[in-house]
């Protein structure tokens, strides 16, 4: 009985122990982002006739204090009648090299 006690204990501490046996499968113990990389983020900015509130909200959105390559900008616009498209567009084309991904979405005539 003393040798199968032996022989259990360090099985059940090999599996009960934290270390490389914490997930069964080798999806569970894969994780795409770096523990030392910043999660990645999306900013979704979807705007219509904001032309007056953008300067604030887009100078908000540069002063962030969170890596820029890990940050995705969604923007999206439809049916303005002020220049809310043509300030998007100028600082989009301003910004997009800092930023890891840009998706420019504008349309002017519905479908």
């Amino acid at each position: 009985m003393l040798r199968v006690t032996s022989l259990l204990l360090p099985a059940l501490l090999f599996v009960l122990l934290p270390g490389s046996g914490r997930g069964y499968f080798t999806e569970e113990r894969w994780s795409p982002e770096s523990p030392l990389l910043a999660p990645r983020v999306v900013i979704a900015l979807v705007c219509r006739n904001s032309a007056h509130s953008l300067p604030l909200f887009l100078g908000a959105i540069e002063r962030l204090n969170y890596p820029k390559e890990r940050l995705a900008l969604w923007v999206a616009t439809d049916h303005n009648i002020d220049n809310t498209t043509a300030i998007l567009r100028d600082w989009l084309i301003q910004v997009q090299n800092y930023y890891h991904y840009v998706e420019w979405r504008p349309e002017d005539e519905p479908r």
